[in-house]
């Protein structure tokens, strides 16, 4: 995994310790919006892997 990869992983775990929430969970919406009318599920992301590199 590269630099860059790694340290999007650590700022997401960050985010979400902070108690940020990428999806909708628990009842709580999502307090992430990536883009405008843009949804993401965690099944698109599980999809790219943990060595993802764009």
């Amino acid at each position: 995994m590269s630099k860059e990869a790694r340290a999007r992983v650590k700022i997401n775990d960050y985010l979400k310790e902070a108690g940020w929430r990428f999806f909708d969970e628990n009842g709580k919406k999502a307090s992430i919006i990536l883009e405008n009318q843009t949804k993401i599920t965690q099944k698109m992301i599980d999809e790219y892997g943990n060595d993802c590199e764009f």
